[in-house]
């Protein structure tokens, strides 16, 4: 009998316990609800300024999701928030690193999750592409083909993996390289016709 009491009282203590953390209210729902509003009509608005982008829009965006974040910093929407908010980064001029700030949030809070992923390969083209770095753009991608092999941005992040070069002058040359070479002469001219 005393075995049965203690074995209750455990389990109404765990129950009480489950319930009371990580629940959410229903005002914690309404905040979420009305900061998801807000989010859409600002990227409403911004979305009918494109392609010129409306940077004040972008930027009021960008502190809204970055406030649902804070909010509820475990739900998965956040990461798609930080995500879209480092896209927004790259209209701004010279906030690459802004971006890159939002996706480290993101690839460190959700590890193991498919977010974490998108956000590791953004890294990588942001490295890549805006700020000139192949070499920490091959890190972020060999981190995703590592960690991430099943996820469909892994083929992705090894094809780039192979052509990418740790000297960027020398995708010039690469592209000189196909340029001349005579397997490419048809397919070059093929496409002019």
């Amino acid at each position: 009998m005393m075995k049965r009491v203690y074995w209750l009282i455990a389990m109404l203590m765990l129950i009480a316990w489950s319930c009371g953390s990580g629940s959410e209210t229903s005002e914690d729902k309404n905040d979420a609800k009305e900061l998801i509003a807000e989010i859409e009509a600002i990227e409403n608005k911004l979305l009918k300024t494109m392609p010129e982008a409306d940077t004040a829009l972008a930027v009021q965006l960008i502190e809204k999701m970055q406030e649902y974040s804070q909010a509820f910093p475990q739900d998965t929407l956040s990461a798609q928030f930080l995500i879209k908010a480092a896209n927004l980064y790259l209209l701004l001029p010279d906030r690459e690193i802004d971006a890159l700030r939002q996706l480290q949030i993101v690839y460190t809070r959700f590890a193991g999750q498919p977010y974490a992923a998108q956000a590791l390969f953004l890294a990588g083209m942001i490295y890549d592409n805006n700020l000139r770095q192949p070499q920490q753009a091959i890190r972020m991608w060999e981190q995703v083909v590592a960690d991430y092999p099943t996820h469909p941005l892994a083929a992705q992040a090894s094809s780039l993996l192979k052509i990418t070069d740790t000297d960027p002058y020398n995708d010039l040359e690469m592209i000189e390289r196909w340029l001349n070479d005579p397997k490419n002469k048809s397919i070059q001219s093929a496409e002019n016709k």
